[in-house]
């Protein structure tokens, strides 16, 4: 995997707290040609499938459609289960091992569900859940919903705290939404809390990309239980020192100068960038001359290999006097980042003047966000192609946003908070650039 550590700066003013950003640019290696049971672990997937009344023109027939052409991608050590749910919940096919399943009565039971009924989301993805604990492996559920959930739990706080407990488990979520009339709050909040993906597939055929974007996370993973570990030095670790993380992270843990980040998997040819924020503690000046200041450590598992790599940088800087001081310059992919990051703050209030029926406000926000994008691409000269792609992909998706209307707004932008956090790409763009 190729690591690129990155500062914001390198200057401290004396007896003044600093702020320094640090983002690590991590590139997954591309998959084997030929991928077998023996370059990655067993995975298991469980799909739990909306079959409520709403699901019908197409919307169902297409996701079974899609299933079905995908399970063949599943070796013969992965686990497979399917529920589906509208007012009840059926295990239509039950928790096994691909190889001990008749993948024929398989095919025949996916094939066989029919809409009808309400909506219990609660009472599927409980049953989801129990179908995924009995893998004992490494665990996703992909929950395809089109309806807004009117029977059993419909809190998203809530759900999303069921969706936590059963990570320390190794069962993540990942869900679509199909079509406009699924509440996006449950939805990202399943995924938020699990360290998963929300899919906004307001167009039918969009659901083919999102089932297909989580067989390949699933499927082509290249690297696992990638972490991070960031300690400041003694000296720059006194009061008022921190490490806070950025964004969406599988879990992270930190006190005073020492912080311990789990970042999740990488598939084929993956691109995330994982962005901290240390806070330098006050120290003396003493000579001016470079110290260090922080040490980061990053290690993971190679799949291909099966063995555990690490690497580790530190973070050097220079003490200066207050009268002394002047502002550096900054790392402008690292400032990109950090910036883009806290932007999604506005593109949520955004969301939610839409929610109150503000639409120009909401609109004309959007298009702000759109313009001051456009401003840092001519500005950020030396930002390199990796993170102008990213910053011109923002751009275009902010313009875009600006134009649309109601749920199509809501739900796509959503997804793009979602997207943004967890630094995952869209499928939808893949090969873009």
């Amino acid at each position: 995997m190729k690591v690129d550590f990155r500062f914001e700066h390198h200057l401290v003013k004396a007896n003044t707290k600093t702020p320094i950003g640090l983002m690590i640019e991590c590139t997954a290696p591309g998959a084997p040609i030929a991928a077998t049971a023996t370059v990655r672990p067993s995975q298991g997937v469980v799909f739990v499938i909306d079959r409520s009344g709403s699901m019908g023109s197409g919307r169902l027939e297409l996701v079974k459609k899609t299933i079905l052409e995908l399970l063949s991608r599943l070796n013969r050590n992965d686990f497979l289960s399917v529920v589906s749910f509208d007012d009840t919940a059926i295990v239509e096919v039950e928790m096994k091992r691909v190889s001990d399943h008749n993948m024929s009565e398989v095919r025949r039971r996916i094939s066989d569900m029919r809409p009808g009924g309400s909506t219990n989301l609660e009472m599927g993805y409980r049953t989801g859940i129990e179908q995924a604990s009995l893998a004992g492996v490494e665990t996703k559920i992909v929950l395809l919903s089109d309806g807004q959930a009117n029977t059993g739990v419909v809190d998203p706080a809530l759900l999303g705290q069921l969706a936590a407990r059963v990570t320390e488990h190794m069962i993540s979520t990942s869900t679509i939404g199909i079509g406009t009339g699924y509440d996006e709050r449950i939805l990202d909040a399943l995924a938020v809390a699990s360290n998963g993906n929300h899919f906004a597939a307001i167009n039918l055929g969009e659901a083919v990309d999102g089932l297909t974007a989580e067989f390949d996370d699933l499927l082509n993973k290249t690297v696992a239980n990638l972490k991070v570990s960031i300690e400041l030095s003694p000296r720059f670790a006194g009061a008022g020192a921190s490490i806070r993380k950025a964004q969406y992270l599988r879990k992270f843990t930190a006190q005073g100068g020492l912080a311990n980040a789990e970042l999740g998997d990488m598939c084929s040819d993956e691109e995330k960038n994982f962005v901290f924020e240390l806070n330098l503690g006050e120290v003396d000046f003493t000579d001016g001359a470079s110290e260090r200041a922080a040490t980061i450590n990053i290690e993971w598992l190679d799949l291909e290999t099966n063995q555990s790599r690490s690497l580790q940088t530190e973070l050097n800087v220079s003490v200066v006097k207050a009268e002394d001081y002047v502002e550096p310059a900054r790392d402008e992919d690292v400032l990109a980042e950090v910036i883009t990051i806290r932007m999604q703050e506005r593109k949520e209030y955004a969301i939610e003047l839409m929610r109150e029926g503000r639409v120009v406000e909401a609109q004309a926000l959007m298009a702000e966000l759109g313009m001051e994008y456009e401003r840092m691409l001519a500005e950020f000269v030396g930002m390199s192609s990796r993170s102008r792609s990213r910053m011109h992909s923002e751009m275009v998706d902010s313009m875009s946003f600006s134009t649309m209307y109601d749920d199509e707004f809501i739900k796509r932008s959503t997804e793009s908070v979602n997207r943004k956090r967890s630094s995952k790409p869209d499928p939808r763009k893949k090969g873009d650039v």
